[in-house]
């Protein structure tokens, strides 16, 4: 009978995908909008808050959606969120995490009656 034993760079390797699978479950905060500002949001690990600028200039949350509530479907490097507020099924799609682009990365509202708008995202990371 014949043991295995672990090589370094095996060993180095287990390590560097646990590293790679605890920091993308550990996702930093997003913070995204649409062009002109229309729709804006932040996506953190227990909600998502879409926010509102008022006359002054000063963003607040006007609604929140917990993530108990939200369909997420993740992917290699991003994910796509699915949730309904006030009727209107928005789905966010974050193509890459690491590399935000307003080609890949979108929201898409469809209401009751099946009339769908996407906004393509500008989306970055806060701490």
């Amino acid at each position: 009978m014949r043991t295995r034993t672990l090589s370094m760079p095996m060993l180095f390797g287990f390590l560097g995908l646990m590293l790679t699978i605890h920091a993308f479950s550990a996702l930093a905060s997003i913070e995204c909008k649409t062009a002109f500002g229309e729709k804006s949001f932040t996506i953190d690990q227990q909600t998502i808050a879409f926010h509102k600028e008022d006359d002054a200039g000063i963003s607040r949350a006007i609604s929140s959606v917990s993530v108990d509530s939200v369909r997420t479907h993740k992917k290699l490097n991003g994910f796509t969120k699915t949730m309904y507020i006030e009727g209107n099924k928005h789905r966010i799609n974050v193509e890459d995490v690491n590399n935000f682009n307003d080609v890949n990365d979108y929201l898409c509202i469809t209401s009751p009656k099946g009339h769908e708008m996407t906004y393509p995202l500008t989306c970055r990371s806060i701490q």
